[in-house]
């Protein structure tokens, strides 16, 4: 069976980090309200 690999992203303005396969186009940060544009994938270590 294989793992579905999860992707990491970062809200720029506030740095809540979100797990998830793909960032959806409507998500919105819980902690500040922006929007799916203002998020960053970062790799992991």
């Amino acid at each position: 069976m294989e793992e579905k690999k999860l992707k990491t992203y970062r809200c720029k303005i506030c740095g809540f980090v979100y797990k998830c396969e793909e960032l959806p186009e409507d998500y919105v940060c819980p902690i500040c309200g922006a929007p799916a544009s203002m998020f960053e994938e970062v790799e992991e270590e």
